[in-house]
């Protein structure tokens, strides 16, 4: 990609995270065109469809974000224990900086088809993610015989997620700390031999 088409790429996605974050999913092709000055057809070339465009905005928040440092700290982790530790660290971590951003995404699934592409997407990646820290605990004989892979998977998945955490967190009024320590024992508790 050539640097004057970067630079436009990075100027749709900052524009759109800013409209969707104002305006919420009702943003169109067109308005994130016009705030960028460019014209529609170039917001197209850069992302196929608004479900693309959606898609590159959830990949760029996690992009520029903490997650990549989050998600080195579980794949370095020295056990399993540990990889488990740090995943519930990510948790407490992350969902407020890409809360803003999912909180519209996860509303209008229902109704956005866009909006679901990306919330499939960003979900079916946390699923592989999870997935790969039960592989983990079971290669090192510490899940617990009741679950196998793809039920402990499923569950930690669901136990660890954005609705739970804004529940706890936002609706409740949990610190990150007690969020951390109770999802840490809870998935430890019930997962861990």
């Amino acid at each position: 990609m050539s640097s004057a088409k970067q630079d436009t790429h990075a100027r749709l996605l900052t524009v759109a995270l800013r409209l969707f974050k104002k305006h919420g999913s009702g943003v169109r092709i067109e308005d994130v065109a016009r705030e960028a000055g460019v014209t529609r057809q170039s917001v197209y070339l850069h992302f196929g469809s608004r479900a693309g465009l959606l898609v590159a905005l959830a990949e760029h928040v996690d992009a520029t974000g903490s997650l990549a440092q989050l998600i080195d700290r579980i794949v370095t982790a020295p056990n399993a224990l540990a990889a488990l530790d740090a995943f519930v660290a990510l948790e407490a971590d992350y969902n407020p900086e890409v809360y803003p951003l999912a909180m519209w995404l996860m509303r209008d699934r229902y109704t956005d088809e866009a909006a679901r592409a990306a919330w499939e997407n960003r979900m079916e990646a946390r699923r592989s993610g999870t997935r790969q820290l039960v592989q983990w605990l079971e290669r090192d004989g510490l899940l617990k015989p009741e679950w196998d892979i793809d039920t402990a998977t499923d569950a930690i998945w669901a136990l660890a997620s954005l609705q739970v955490w804004e529940q706890l967190v936002i609706d409740r009024g949990w610190s990150k700390e007690r969020y951390q320590q109770h999802l840490g024992q809870l998935l430890r508790a019930t997962f861990v031999k």
